[in-house]
């Protein structure tokens, strides 16, 4: 690590971290919670925060298996696939966590799928847990929605379904205690090629960042 002409360098690593959906919309500065700078550091292994497992994460991962069964009853989704069902029980270790090694820059995990009789996909589900149903009431947050929108762009499929139950505080503390209902839990469809009809030009702005930044190990400018 070191300054050259103002600007902080790295020597990138033999194998970055990708641009995966969570770190998309941050890339393209479009993240209120988040720097593309922080983006930066992870992607090229500078600095990552902590991980911990909060009340938040927990909630998320005990309640989304039940967000799958609400949609298959609900809505008579039986042809939804986890990736536990594509990939088997270990899928995180099986696949290290990315879907598509087929691309280079570009990946991720995706939540779930609608496929066809012959197991292609059709729709891309993304699950999310919140208590600021605020954020939703006019439309699903632009940084989730392009989450979801990347991985429906990676599949080639043109069709997403957001998926966000609204829980209360104590809901995070007995998380296996609350059940997705139509009092608590809605869903936002929405076509990509419809909502964002540039899309493939946010995806080349994301590559070209990653030239610049990534390839380069020379940071993002950032604000302390």
């Amino acid at each position: 690590m070191n300054w050259k002409d103002s600007h902080l360098e790295v020597t990138p690593p033999k194998k970055p971290k990708k641009i995966t959906a969570t770190r998309f919309a941050t890339i393209l500065g479009l993240n209120p919670w988040s720097t593309a700078f922080e983006m930066w550091c992870e992607i090229t292994k500078t600095y990552a925060k902590p991980f911990e497992d909060t009340i938040y994460p927990i909630a998320g991962k005990t309640i989304e298996p039940k967000q799958i069964d609400y949609m298959r009853k609900a809505y008579g989704m039986y042809n939804l696939k986890t990736p536990t069902d594509i990939y088997g029980e270990v899928y995180f270790k099986k696949t290290w966590g990315d879907f598509f090694h087929d691309r280079e820059v570009v990946g991720g995990m995706w939540d779930s799928l609608l496929v066809d009789e012959n197991g292609k996909p059709e729709a891309v589900l993304e699950f999310k847990t919140t208590k600021r149903a605020e954020d939703w009431v006019n439309d699903v947050p632009e940084y989730y929605a392009l989450q979801a929108a990347l991985y429906a762009y990676l599949l080639e499929v043109d069709d997403v379904i957001m998926v966000a139950s609204f829980l209360e505080e104590g809901d995070y503390t007995h998380p296996a205690q609350d059940v997705p209902s139509a009092a608590n839990t809605i869903t936002v469809e929405f076509k990509v090629s419809e909502r964002y009809p540039d899309f493939q030009r946010k995806v080349a702005q994301a590559i070209a960042w990653w030239q610049d930044h990534v390839v380069t190990g020379i940071r993002p400018d950032y604000d302390e």
